[in-house]
């Protein structure tokens, strides 16, 4: 699987470009402004627009739908609205598109304002409904947003020049970067975008896993606070957008693949969740290590069989990389029945070893059985068996022995 040290070249390669495109451009800036100095001030500098390029390709990583639904509408209503003219507006201006995603919007957030008072197994699948809505609008919002973006750094220095002293081939090909240039921009430009998108969408995974409201509004409010700082410094200057954007750049690339790994948990979860499937305890059982010191990253997907010893888990690097098996022991194994999915922990009093996702909770004992393996219940199921007993004994004498067996 993918390991943060494998990933951190990558990004500061491309942070590296796209800063390189921004330092050479703004030396080159310098000649041209002394030489013609009425025509330069009123052209942008194009290490502003190299600046500002990369925080806005930031905070679209960061909430991809709520950047596509707040500068669509500025955008339209700042080219005239419904009186532009047929062809002014930009496609991500659309109303045709923009109405929709802002009814998404605003569902989204009715129900994330309403997610304390809605009862667990309904509040996961909607969870499970949003975190596949916020794919399908990264992808909308990086198809409309991202090329636009990528052009206008990578259009750099190519303008047409207003003045003689501009014309000059010396300071046009200084200014230009070059096509090596204006291809580091966009490798970058994409690769700071995937690595801080799926850092950010970790939110989105992190509340399909979690059973806890609270915990949903205090990630989304972190990543809403991350994104107004952002768009608050941009505001203020291009340049202090770059500052904003770069440790957060940075910090992406060095969890990514980390969070690649929680993604895919989550994307089994959910797909569990909305789909309703079962899974088979007689095959080899889709799983997740649990637990680092196993051979292996946290969170690496693969399958687990029993073995005399303990347990048997493979796996692909990558996904396409030659199988890999790493055996596991377990002298006492224990899965433990969560509120969402079961665990198997290597011993009673063991950490666990390995994450099931939720198409085995109806077959949990034929999975134990398979394991060798003793069940129990995990502390929210537990909980919520002891409230049904107590209720149970309010409500008839022998209920509570009928409670303890179901």
């Amino acid at each position: 699987m993918m390991h943060a040290r494998a990933l951190l070249p990558l990004g500061l390669l491309a942070l590296a470009s796209t800063l390189l495109a921004a330092t050479s451009t703004a030396l080159a800036d310098a000649p041209a402004l002394m030489a013609a100095a009425p025509a330069a001030t009123a052209r942008e500098s194009d290490a502003a627009v190299l600046a500002a390029g990369v925080a806005q390709v930031t905070g679209l990583a960061i909430s991809p739908l709520l950047v596509l639904v707040g500068l669509g509408w500025y955008d339209f209503l700042r080219v005239g609205g419904f009186s532009a003219e047929s062809g002014a507006l930009p496609l991500h201006a659309n109303p045709w598109i923009l109405l929709p995603f802002t009814t998404i919007l605003v569902c989204v957030a009715l129900k994330k304002f309403a997610s304390p008072a809605i009862p667990l197994p309904l509040r996961k699948v909607l969870d499970a409904a949003e975190y596949f809505e916020a794919k399908f609008s990264a992808l909308v919002a990086a198809g409309l947003l991202l090329p636009t973006i990528v052009g206008a750094m990578a259009a750099v220095g190519s303008a047409p020049a207003a003045d003689a002293a501009l014309a000059d081939p010396t300071v046009s090909a200084a200014l230009g970067g070059g096509p090596l240039l204006t291809v580091l921009v966009g490798i970058g430009a994409v690769a700071i975008f995937l690595c801080v998108w799926i850092t950010f969408h970790a939110v989105d995974a992190l509340i399909v896993l979690s059973p806890f409201a609270i915990l949903d509004a205090v990630l989304v409010a972190v990543r809403s606070a991350i994104l107004g700082l952002l768009g608050v410094a941009l505001l203020v200057s291009p340049f202090l957008g770059l500052v904003v954007a770069i440790p957060l750049i940075v910090f992406s690339f060095l969890v990514a693949g980390w969070c690649v790994r929680l993604d895919l948990f989550a994307l089994v979860t959910a797909s569990d969740l909305l789909g309703g499937r079962t899974g088979d305890p007689s095959l080899p059982a889709r799983s997740f290590l649990a637990r680092r010191g196993l051979g292996a990253p946290i969170r690496t997907m693969g399958r687990a069989e029993p073995t005399e010893s303990g347990i048997r888990f493979t796996y692909r690097p990558l996904f396409i990389l030659p199988a890999r098996t790493i055996e596991i022991g377990s002298p006492d194994p224990v899965l433990v029945r969560g509120a969402l999915w079961s665990t198997l922990a290597d011993t009673a009093a063991g950490r666990a070893v390995l994450s099931f996702p939720p198409r085995y909770n109806r077959a949990a004992a034929a999975l134990a059985t398979r394991f060798s393996a003793t069940q129990r219940d995990g502390f929210l199921r537990a909980r919520w068996r002891s409230v049904r007993v107590a209720i149970s004994s309010i409500l008839g004498g022998d209920a509570p022995a009928a409670a303890e067996r179901a």
